[in-house]
């Protein structure tokens, strides 16, 4: 803690006051004092009389006009240090043995929401808060110099982060204690945006590592989650054995909907956006079986949907929309239903067209770009989340339920990051009968409906097209063979980017499915830049365990024609490739 010196000008400043008035004093006296005794020489003889008062006259009158240059002197003083402590945003004090102020300067009304005169002679804790105010007599009963930060109240519904420095005064007959009364405010804004980069800083390097272990982890998981599927192909399968494959594929699928996730809160992620209509999204996600197995366990709870019928679109994302909607309804089901011991309870689901006109929005209380908005908003009827949580809510892995029994605590997170990637906002109110997230995602006016995909496997057969697949894991290339060769194609497959370059030069092929990390060969990219100076019209697709890092958007850049993460299943693979045949 800063040391108080004993000329520190909290003091000084008090007591040039008192000296300027004492000196002012003194001098109204002297001039009495030089008027009679001028008129005492007066009584004198002439020769005795004149001399000595033309003398006295002399001295004295130097002797004032060097006590008004000190007078006037201190006054400057006094008014360029009252213009500076004016404009502090700090209250120096100082107080008596009685702890009551003595001495108050700076700005009292900026700290306390009260002038110098109402603070001056009534105790420096009694603008303090109660656990403040005790801490503080306890601070000056050790009468030792401390530092301590709380809250003043400056003014109605107005509070001010504030810190006190203290210091007993020794050796002074009036004053025990001085000090300052800093605003802090700013600082606590600076500590906030650190911990904001800091906690962004986590998310990124949590990002990082998320996307370093993708690749792996997806390739490891294509096995669980693709490899059942093809299986699942074979019509002579046994009951028993085909309800046993599903679950070991949906628990796959459940594996690399963690992985998304994570790569998801990275924000790092670019994705192809395309114009999407968010009414539909939702539709379709309703109707979805996944979303009746989400539901399944909440029957009684009931989903209200308001919609609005002349929705205008957006560009974005829709796997990450409709994975945003699912957490937010996972969530309101499960808060809905706990307050409602699962009985009877309703969410509402709504859009709407926003239009913000000003800074600050109506609907949402924020601060807002004016332009058109798709608003999303669900509102479950919970038990509400309590104020101390509603700045962590976000957070990743943050959940205020048991881990394990409900989801990874990474969903909010999900569709925070999800809002952000799209150049949205999202905020959250809650109280007692529950609480709303409310989307806004920035809107387009282009009416562009969403392309059907193809519903059967039977829409995406092959017609025998020559195929080759280049991946440096064997049993990579023996799951794509596997599912390319059942849609009707020619496949064959090669485990390192040399070998590819080796095939292409000896048998054209009218695709490449190339994966982009391979190791030790030359990379997927590097690949594909070799095989284009080969055969310069030669067409490929991405399939990997990355998301779309900067070597996918350079391969799609040279001319590749989608980008498909693993693991995959049939429909995925089976429709890019058709696609990419088709052009």
């Amino acid at each position: 803690m800063p040391s108080f010196e004993k000329n520190n000008t909290t003091l000084i400043f008090p007591r040039y006051r008192k000296l300027s008035r004492k000196i002012t004093g003194l001098l109204q006296v002297w001039a009495v004092l030089l008027i009679f005794f001028a008129l005492l020489t007066l009584f004198l003889p002439a020769r005795i009389g004149k001399p000595l008062c033309l003398i006295f006259f002399m001295l004295n009158g130097s002797f004032i006009i060097l006590l008004l240059s000190w007078v006037k002197n201190i006054k400057e003083f006094m008014k360029e240090t009252g213009l500076i402590l004016s404009n502090s945003k700090e209250l120096m004090w100082a107080m008596d043995s009685q702890l009551n102020v003595t001495v108050v300067y700076g700005a009292p009304e900026h700290i306390s929401g009260n002038n110098a005169q109402a603070l001056l002679n009534k105790p420096l804790a009694s603008i303090l808060p109660d656990d403040a105010r005790d801490r503080f007599n306890a601070h000056i009963r050790e009468n030792l110099p401390f530092s301590m930060e709380c809250l003043i109240s400056n003014g109605e519904n107005s509070t001010l982060p504030v810190q006190i420095l203290a210091e007993p005064i020794h050796g002074s007959g009036q004053d025990t204690f001085h000090g300052i009364i800093r605003d802090i405010s700013d600082q606590k804004k600076l500590q906030a945006l650190e911990k904001k980069l800091n906690n962004s800083k986590k998310l990124n390097d949590l990002g990082r590592l998320a996307g370093s272990v993708a690749h792996d982890l997806n390739n490891i998981l294509a096995g669980i989650a693709t490899y059942p599927e093809i299986l699942l192909l074979d019509d002579t399968l046994e009951p028993k054995v085909r309800k046993s494959l599903t679950i070991i594929k949906e628990s796959g699928r459940d594996a690399s909907s963690v992985v998304s996730d994570l790569l998801t809160i990275s924000r790092g992620i670019k994705e192809e956006f395309q114009i999407l209509n968010i009414n539909t999204i939702i539709e379709r996600f309703m109707a979805a079986l996944e979303f009746k197995k989400i539901k399944a366990p909440y029957g009684k709870v009931e989903i209200d949907m308001h919609l609005e019928p002349e929705l205008l679109n957006v560009s974005g994302s829709y796997i990450h929309i409709e994975k945003s909607i699912m957490h937010l309804l996972i969530n309101a089901l499960e808060e809905t239903a706990a307050k409602a011991g699962r009985g009877h309870g309703t969410i509402v689901l709504s859009t709407a067209n926003h239009y913000v006109d000003r800074e600050k929005d109506g609907h949402t209380k924020q601060n807002l770009t004016p332009g058109e908005y798709v608003m999303l908003e669900v509102l479950d009827a919970g038990e509400g989340i309590p104020e101390n949580y509603l700045n962590k809510i976000f957070d990743p892995f943050f959940t205020k339920k048991e881990m394990g029994k409900s989801g990874t605590g990474l969903g909010l997170t999900v569709v925070k990051n999800t809002v952000l990637n799209h150049r949205g906002k999202i905020f959250v109110t809650s109280d007692e009968n529950g609480t709303k997230f409310t989307l806004l995602f920035p809107a387009l006016r282009p009416e562009q409906p969403i392309t059907n995909q193809p519903a059967s496997i039977k829409e995406i057969k092959g017609n025998g097209e020559t195929l080759l697949v280049v991946d440096d894991l064997a049993s990579q290339c023996k799951i794509a063979e596997t599912i390319l060769k059942n849609l009707g194609y020619k496949v064959f497959s090669v485990t390192s980017g040399i070998d590819a370059l080796d095939f292409i030069m000896q048998t054209p092929v009218d695709l490449l499915i190339l994966d982009m990390v391979m190791a030790p060969s030359i990379s997927g990219l590097e690949t594909y830049r070799r095989i284009k100076k080969i055969r310069p019209d030669q067409k490929a697709i991405i399939a990997s365990g990355h998301s779309e890092s900067e070597d996918v958007l350079k391969a799609l850049s040279l001319g590749a024609g989608t980008f498909i993460k693993k693991p995959y299943t049939i429909l995925d693979v089976g429709i890019a490739v058709k696609e990419e045949l088709d052009k």
